[in-house]
């Protein structure tokens, strides 16, 4: 028997190749077989110059049933066009799906999971990763944690949201920027949902990557970080002042200046590397406060197609009972 449940399924591409129509009717028909309701929406970030005007999209509408197609017109972050995925879905259960490294079966059991009692499911893969990457993810988690971000071990971006997690992370006003931080703070029950990725390159991100990424994390999700370069400044001062009344100490005494000279170079070098760190992340919040107060929107919408095909054309928008039999321990609007 089939859920009465709404499913909506987001995948965000900017590449409409032959690949993704074959995982959009895999996602398709694993959602017709458990669900009476779902959507896929597929978010194409842009800029929309640049996309074909006859492209996959008039193929895949015409013949997948279910499916919405949003372009967005510029070239947004990732956090941007899963936000505003998650902005648009309109089903009981939100799923987030990466189609180049999740497989097809993990999103009924992320829907499952959440109806037992989790308003948040959150991927973790079992794959298995390189020791300099697991050292530096490690080395990041532990940077994180210290801003009051907490994410399971080795987690992929595969979210499963109930509704009222949805309104919970909407709600929230410029949370795009704060995407992922928002999921995790939104103070309902959280699962990890262990599984196997299809292909292992997508899953290993590059240093440079995960470094921006990181940086990112840090200056928009916590003011903490400003914080840490404030006492990085003063320290880097109260040393600047003991080796100076160091050296004055040194010429009354010995007379000779000399001898210090490489010492000296040294420390300078480590004062301007500390003077530029504390720059770069001054720009850093600079950005943040002229995004924030930026009445610009996050993202904008260029057109929004609907599929053609209807799954079954009988079919009305009328709950046969007024309670449904399945078990769903999540408010999703319709158990109240």
């Amino acid at each position: 028997m089939k859920s009465e449940s709404f499913v909506s399924v987001v995948l965000k591409t900017h590449d409409l190749s032959g690949e993704l129509t074959s995982k959009l009717q895999q996602i398709q028909q694993l959602l017709d077989v458990n669900y009476s309701d779902y959507e896929i929406l597929v978010v194409s970030k842009g800029p929309y110059r640049d996309v074909p005007r006859k492209s996959a999209v008039d193929q895949i509408l015409a013949t997948i049933p279910s499916v919405r197609f949003m372009q967005l017109s510029g070239a947004a972050h990732d956090d941007v066009v899963w936000a505003a995925g998650l902005e648009n879905a309109i089903g009981d259960f939100v799923v987030l799906y990466d189609h180049l490294t999740d497989p097809v079966d993990v999103i009924h059991r992320a829907v499952e999971e959440c109806k037992s009692g989790y308003d948040v499911v959150v991927g973790v893969s079992n794959q298995p990763l390189p020791c300099v990457y697991r050292f530096l993810r490690n080395t990041a988690s532990h940077i994180l944690s210290a801003i009051d971000y907490h994410i399971p071990k080795n987690s992929t971006g595969l979210r499963c949201l109930s509704r009222r997690a949805v309104n919970a992370v909407t709600d929230t006003g410029r949370f795009h920027h704060q995407f992922y931080l928002r999921i995790q703070k939104t103070g309902y029950p959280i699962s990890e949902l262990v599984y196997q990725p299809i292909s292992e390159n997508h899953v290993k991100k590059s240093i440079v990557y995960g470094f921006r990424n990181l940086v990112r994390l840090m200056v928009f999700n916590s003011s903490r970080p400003l914080r840490w370069m404030s006492v990085v400044g003063t320290v880097g001062s109260s040393c600047a002042l003991l080796f100076a009344i160091y050296s004055i100490v040194v010429n009354l005494i010995n007379g000779h200046v000399v001898e210090g000279w490489t010492t000296t170079i040294l420390f300078m070098s480590v004062l301007f590397m500390l003077q530029f760190i504390m720059l770069a992340f001054f720009g850093e919040y600079l950005s943040r406060l002229l995004d924030d107060r930026s009445e610009q929107a996050a993202y904008s919408v260029v057109f929004e197609k609907n599929s053609a095909v209807m799954v079954n054309q009988d079919r009305v928008n009328v709950l046969n009972d007024a309670t449904a039999e399945e078990s769903n321990l999540v408010q999703t609007g319709r158990d109240r």
